[in-house]
């Protein structure tokens, strides 16, 4: 039967994303994270239109948080559905022990921290190699404007990538209400997380009032934005590069990664900073945070500077990054 035309639209975006970022290749197998919501069922359903004819596999993968009590219902909606659509799941519950590790990072951040960890595992147990989400280009736009409110630098503009590591976000170039008319058209009801009416929660104020206003002020701000993030996204690739070349021109030998100091020095300041960022990631550390970044470039002979997972030191001529 022919596929209604809200869900071929969402399908034809998904497709034409996957097919610039290169994957999945035909026999491997991915992984969608569907929450119940109307942007994961929306994914779902378009890679399971695209998956036979692009000839990759599918599986389903749902998180139980336990931070709600309606959470239970929604994951045995997402294992439900999948069995009706003939599709192997597994439902996950987070990790405690995790969630308590990111507190620091606020109870959103730590549970997208336990979320992610279950899903990653697993994506592992059901073999695929992929995972996807159903991110849209609302969330694109939202995940932008926190970035500003955080005063980033052009990398946090950059917003979300179709492809990162090995997950993959193909809704990107969709809009959430484009996800709600082809649930609509599926015959779907799908599952509402009371949490995402609470405006306490700054993402849920900015999807609620701020990104509507601004819809308001200028049609098409949503778009708008997420287009400022793909050519964000652009221009920090080509700066990745850069910085990993010029790295790999300072480099000394010996253990860990070790720099030349007036060589770092001398260059201009935004690419020492990637430069910077870049040694602490190749040598096994957390990216610094900008300040410590900036403690670095001034370090005095035999001085150092830490922060939560890296940590680097002046020793002489030499900028060094020790291995964990």
């Amino acid at each position: 039967m022919r596929a209604p035309a809200a869900l071929r639209t969402v399908a034809d975006a998904a497709a034409r994303a996957l097919a610039a970022a290169g994957v999945p290749a035909a026999g491997e197998r991915v992984a969608v994270a569907v929450s119940g919501g109307a942007d994961s069922l929306a994914a779902l359903h378009a890679l399971r239109t695209l998956a036979q004819p692009r000839g990759f596999e599918l599986a389903v993968v749902t998180v139980d948080h336990g931070l709600r009590q309606a959470s239970v219902h929604d994951a045995a909606f997402v294992a439900a559905h999948a069995h009706e659509l003939g599709l192997p799941v597994l439902v996950r519950h987070a990790d405690r022990a995790t969630l308590e590790r990111h507190l620091g990072d606020g109870p959103e951040g730590a549970a997208r921290a336990a979320r992610y960890e279950a899903l990653y595992t697993a994506a592992d147990e059901l073999g695929c190699r992929w995972l996807a989400t159903g991110h849209t280009q609302d969330d694109q736009a939202e995940t932008v404007l926190l970035a500003l409110l955080r005063g980033t630098g052009p990398d946090g503009l950059a917003g979300m990538a179709t492809l990162s590591g090995r997950l993959l976000r193909p809704l990107l170039g969709v809009r959430r209400a484009q996800t709600v008319a082809c649930c609509a058209a599926l015959g779907l009801t799908p599952r509402e997380d009371e949490t995402n009416a609470d405006e306490r929660l700054l993402r849920n104020a900015v999807r609620r009032r701020v990104l509507p206003l601004l819809e308001e002020l200028r049609p098409g701000a949503t778009v708008t934005l997420a287009r400022g993030a793909a050519l964000a996204r652009d221009e920090r690739d080509w700066a990745e590069r850069a910085a990993a070349a010029t790295l790999a021109e300072l480099r000394a030998a010996g253990a860990g990664v070790r720099v030349d100091a007036a060589g770092l020095a001398g260059l201009p300041l935004g690419l020492a900073r990637r430069v910077v960022r870049a040694a602490a990631s190749e040598a096994g550390q957390r990216v610094p945070p900008a300040a410590a970044v900036d403690e670095t470039l001034s370090l005095a002979a035999g001085a150092s500077v830490r922060w939560p997972g890296g940590c680097a030191e002046r020793h002489g001529d030499l900028l060094l990054w020790p291995a964990p």
